[in-house]
């Protein structure tokens, strides 16, 4: 398993090289929606992109797939939150009504190492009219870190355990929005038969400051490669 992690790794970095990647301009601040629920699976039909509907005329295994996509993002002592369309075509719109249920918090929390760790998803939506943005009952222990606030608050305060929340550590800067070069890498294979077979894949997202996200569907970790 982690020689395919590394292999799809270099594949996704010498993609990405190739085509070349332009700085992304931050937008206006969205309300960042998020719904109760036990984190959902992550290999879903309304999640991930038809296996066979970008395939390359000399195979039926599916090329990359690839897209601009708007998100939300925030940093922390010790991880990321990440806000991403819940569907593929609201993963690939630059702009979101953040409407209920319509997207996903994934946060990356980093292990010892720095340069992977646990990934963890909830369903997104938290509701501005019924819900506040934040708890005064929790409280920075420093001027410089922050509680992260709204739908990226709900997940931290009342979706992590205890544990998770003291691992990710206080948030680091507000919440930012921009648009990112989202990819998805198909997992599986083509069986005797000649027919692809479906099995788990791996997301990559780009940061704000050019860090890159590689997401591993089969054990719901990630690998982490610091900007240059």
């Amino acid at each position: 398993m982690a020689l395919k992690k590394l292999m799809w790794v270099a594949l996704a970095v010498m993609s990405f090289t190739a085509c070349g990647t332009q700085t992304p301009q931050p937008t206006q601040t969205p309300v960042v929606e998020i719904i109760p629920g036990d984190t959902p699976p992550i290999a879903t039909v309304e999640s991930l992109p038809e296996p066979t509907a970008n395939v390359d005329e000399e195979s039926i295994f599916p090329t990359p797939f690839i897209c601009e996509a708007g998100v939300v993002e925030q940093p922390f002592e010790n991880g990321r939150m990440f806000w991403v369309g819940r569907s593929t075509l609201e993963r690939c719109k630059t702009e979101h009504s953040f409407i209920p249920g319509t997207g996903q918090v994934w946060v990356a929390l980093f292990d010892e190492s720095g340069t992977e760790g646990e990934w963890l998803i909830f369903v997104d939506s938290w509701d501005s009219d019924l819900e506040p943005a934040s708890d005064p009952a929790f409280t920075p222990p420093s001027e410089d870190l922050l509680q992260p606030e709204r739908g990226f608050g709900k997940v931290w305060r009342t979706r992590l355990t205890e544990d998770q929340r003291e691992q990710l550590g206080w948030a680091t800067a507000p919440e930012f929005p921009h648009i990112t070069t989202y990819r998805y890498d198909a997992g599986g294979f083509v069986n005797d038969e000649g027919d692809y077979v479906v099995r788990p894949g791996q997301h990559t997202l780009t940061s704000l400051g050019g860090e890159m996200f590689f997401f591993d569907e089969q054990d719901q970790t990630f690998d982490y490669i610091p900007a240059d």
